[in-house]
C-alpha cells in the first residue's frame, strides 16, 4: 500500500508539474486554444476521477489508457508522455529509434544500400534522407555536391521546385495529378504513422518544412481517395536518356524495406515499369531482372 501511495503521488505531482508548464506557455502562443490546462478541465477532459485523486477521495491509479489520454491532452512530448507512464507503472510507448539503436540500424541501411543495383536512398522518421546511392543521384539528377548527401529531406525532394525532381515529375496533367495524388498521401500518412509524435520537436520541425512550400495549406485536407492496400505506387518522371540525350517520361515505382525494427528508418528503393524505365535504369547499370519479393508502400 505504502509504494502504492507514493507512485500514486508521483504521477500526480508529474501531471501537475506538465499542467502548470503548459499553463505559462499559453501565453506565448499567438493563437490561444480551447484548452486552459485547469484541474477541472483535466478532470473533465482526460482523468473523470482526477479531481477525487487529487483530494484523497480516490486511491486508485488511473489505468494506462487514462494515462496516455491524460498525456494527450497536456499535448506531451514522447518524453513527457513517457516519463508519466513509468511514473504509473507502466510501460513507456517505443516510438521511433534514437542514438546508439538508430545509429547500428542507419549503419546497417547503409551496407544494404550498396548491395543493390538499383536507385535507392535512407530515410528516417524525420524525413532527413541519410544517404543515397549513385544511380539514385544520375536517375533523379541530384547535383554532385556533398551537402546533398547530407541535408537533403524527402520534403525538399518532392516540392523544390529548384531541384529537377519537381519539375521533372510534373510535366503534364496527368504527371501532375499523380505528384498531387503522393503528396496528399505522403502528407496523411505521415501525420498518421506519427501521431503519438506530433508535439515532438522533431516532429513540428517537419511541419514547419513542409510550410515552407505551403504543402500543408493546399494538401493536408484533401481526401486520399486510394486506400492504402489498392494504391497506385506508380510514379511518372522524365528521365535522361543516355543513348539519345534527351529526357523520356519514365514510370518506376517505388518499394520501402524497413531497417532496424521500426517503420524508420527505410530504404526507398526505385524499380522501372515500362519499356523506356528499363532502358533508362539499364543506362544507370540496373540489371534487367527487376523483380523482388519485397511489398511496395
Amino acid at each position: 500500500m505504502h509504494t502504492e501511495n507514493t507512485r500514486l503521488k508521483n504521477v500526480l505531482g508529474e501531471i501537475e508539474t506538465l499542467r502548470m508548464k503548459r499553463q505559462r506557455e499559453l501565453a506565448d502562443r499567438a493563437h490561444s486554444p480551447w484548452k486552459r490546462f485547469t484541474q477541472q478541465e483535466l478532470n473533465d477532459e482526460a482523468c473523470p476521477t482526477y479531481k477525487n485523486l487529487l483530494i484523497g477521495r480516490s486511491r486508485r491509479i488511473p489505468d494506462r489508457q487514462t494515462i496516455i489520454g491524460i498525456a494527450e491532452y497536456l499535448e506531451c512530448t514522447s518524453g513527457e508522455r513517457n516519463d508519466l507512464l513509468l511514473a504509473a507503472g507502466y510501460l513507456p510507448i517505443q516510438t521511433e529509434l534514437a542514438g546508439r539503436a538508430l545509429e547500428r540500424a542507419l549503419e546497417w541501411a547503409q551496407q544494404t544500400m550498396k548491395t543493390l543495383p538499383f536507385p535507392a536512398m535512407i530515410v528516417t522518421h524525420t524525413q532527413d534522407i541519410k544517404g543515397y546511392n549513385e544511380p539514385f543521384r544520375r536517375l533523379f539528377d541530384i547535383p554532385p555536391d556533398p551537402c546533398y548527401n547530407n541535408e537533403l529531406n524527402r520534403i525538399d525532394l518532392h516540392f523544390n521546385a529548384d531541384l529537377p525532381v519537381r519539375p521533372r515529375s510534373t510535366f503534364d496533367k496527368t504527371s501532375f495529378e499523380q505528384w498531387e495524388s503522393h503528396a496528399i498521401h505522403g502528407i496523411q500518412a505521415f501525420k498518421r504513422n506519427h501521431a503519438l509524435s506530433r508535439y515532438d520537436v522533431w516532429y513540428q520541425n517537419v511541419v514547419r518544412l513542409a510550410q515552407k512550400y505551403n504543402a500543408i495549406e493546399k494538401y493536408d485536407h484533401k481526401p486520399d481517395v486510394e486506400e492504402e492496400g489498392e494504391r497506385d505506387c506508380t510514379q511518372i518522371i522524365l528521365a535522361g536518356s543516355e543513348s539519345s540525350g534527351e529526357l523520356v517520361p519514365i514510370r518506376y515505382r517505388q518499394v520501402s524495406v524497413s531497417v532496424g525494427g521500426r517503420l524508420y528508418p527505410q530504404i526507398e528503393v526505385f524499380l522501372p515499369v515500362d519499356a523506356s524505365a528499363r532502358k533508362v535504369f539499364a543506362d544507370l547499370g540496373c540489371p534487367a531482372d527487376c523483380e523482388f519479393g519485397w511489398t511496395a508502400r
